[in-house]
């Protein structure tokens, strides 16, 4: 029994020895775990001329050296190490912390074109960026940015006459739109703003102007002289005039010369609406209202004037009225009280009047005799006019 304790002491010594042990391989394991790097960028879909973020998560890299370095793809691959790489230095060899583990290391990044793209990284021992430790690449498209342009002009204009040239457009990075007015050759647009402003002579800037964001609009007052068909032309050029346009639109109109005035035709009274019409078209003028009157002079169907009067100049297109003939008015007769409802009749027929019968009671006219006329005598009415008869009903 008293041999227990010595025992109990000679064993556990040896398992602290071990979990020791264990413990320090462990953290001499972790220690000499080989660097990862995994790369990372700010956005899914990079936009040309728009910053993104470039950069790596570094496992197990503290107190080395990460360079990142990007190509365009199609070209060489990735280098065996940095100094052996011919593409363009994101970050430089920058050191690895050892504060932290994993590290993470970006760098913001503008790409000036949009395409394919390699990134390569390496994490090396030192700065001679020699004895790589850990490397990875990774391929990405950059898009080019969204963008829109429109043109909106006059179909045709005339000589010297103001019109207005509304140009919208939308970017959704910071760009720059030029704008020309040219002769139509039937060739189309030039390839790029600078080989229309080379043009000198025959080309004519309209303007050019910042845009991000929108729908922007701008608006310009203009006039050509000469009569043809014009082209208008806008580009979005990036990064220079010299460039390909990103993105490019057209509008055309014509200047025509003015139609002529519209000048009233001399009228023949009584000549047929036909040729009357006719006439006012051949004037440059339109056809506008057309009435009707009755007419001792002219014959039913004849045109009796003109509105405006012959000869009176108004703008091209101007409408003029017509009037025409119903006939020779109802001039409506003189009939004395007391005369038969036929005489009535007769009288009216001659006057080119219609005949309607009304009843009344009268104290001095007899029944079934003519009391007077609707109408006051000698009044000029529309031909056939009907005129009412008022015949008595006795007392």
């Amino acid at each position: 029994m008293t041999s227990s304790p010595r025992l109990s002491r000679q064993f556990v010594l040896p398992c602290c020895l071990v979990v020791t042990m264990l413990v320090s391989m462990i953290l001499a394991s972790s220690a000499l775990a080989a660097p990862t790097i995994e790369l990372t960028r700010g956005s899914a879909e990079p936009v040309e001329s728009i910053a993104t973020q470039l950069g790596a998560i570094i496992n197990n890299g503290g107190g080395s050296y990460l360079t990142l370095h990007l190509k365009p793809t199609g070209g060489a691959d990735c280098g065996a190490n940095p100094r052996a790489d011919s593409g363009e230095g994101v970050t430089g060899t920058q050191f690895i912390s050892t504060e932290t583990n994993p590290v993470n290391m970006t760098r913001n990044w503008t790409f000036e074109a949009a395409g394919s793209y390699k990134v390569c990284a390496w994490v090396t021992k030192d700065l001679s960026a020699e004895e790589v430790q850990a490397f990875t690449e990774a391929t990405f498209v950059v898009r080019a940015p969204h963008l829109a342009l429109s043109i909106a002009v006059p179909a045709t204009v005339f000589p010297s006459q103001t019109f207005q040239i509304v140009t919208t457009a939308t970017a959704e990075t910071d760009r720059q739109v030029w704008e020309f007015v040219m002769p139509n050759t039937g060739g189309g647009c030039p390839a790029n703003a600078d080989a229309a402003a080379r043009s000198a002579g025959e080309f004519e800037i309209l303007g050019y102007w910042d845009v991000i964001g929108g729908p922007i609009t701008e608006t310009k007052n203009q006039s050509l002289t000469t009569p043809g068909s014009y082209l208008l032309c806008a580009y979005f050029q990036y990064p220079n005039r010299e460039s390909a346009p990103e993105l490019s639109a057209s509008a055309q109109t014509s200047v025509v010369s003015p139609p002529p005035p519209c000048t009233v035709p001399t009228l023949h009274r009584g000549a047929k609406l036909l040729s009357v019409e006719r006439a006012i078209r051949a004037a440059s003028c339109s056809v506008g209202k057309i009435r009707y009157t009755a007419s001792s002079s002219v014959g039913r169907g004849g045109v009796v004037s003109l509105s405006p009067a012959s000869g009176t100049r108004l703008g091209s297109g101007a409408g003029v009225n017509i009037v025409i003939s119903a006939g020779r008015p109802c001039v409506v007769p003189f009939l004395k009280p007391g005369a038969t409802v036929g005489h009535a009749k007769h009288l009216l027929a001659r006057a080119n009047c219609g005949a309607a019968i009304a009843h009344t009671h009268s104290h001095h006219v007899r029944r079934g005799r003519v009391v007077r006329l609707g109408s006051r005598a000698h009044s000029h009415l529309f031909p056939l006019s009907r005129v009412r008869i008022v015949v008595s009903l006795g007392r």
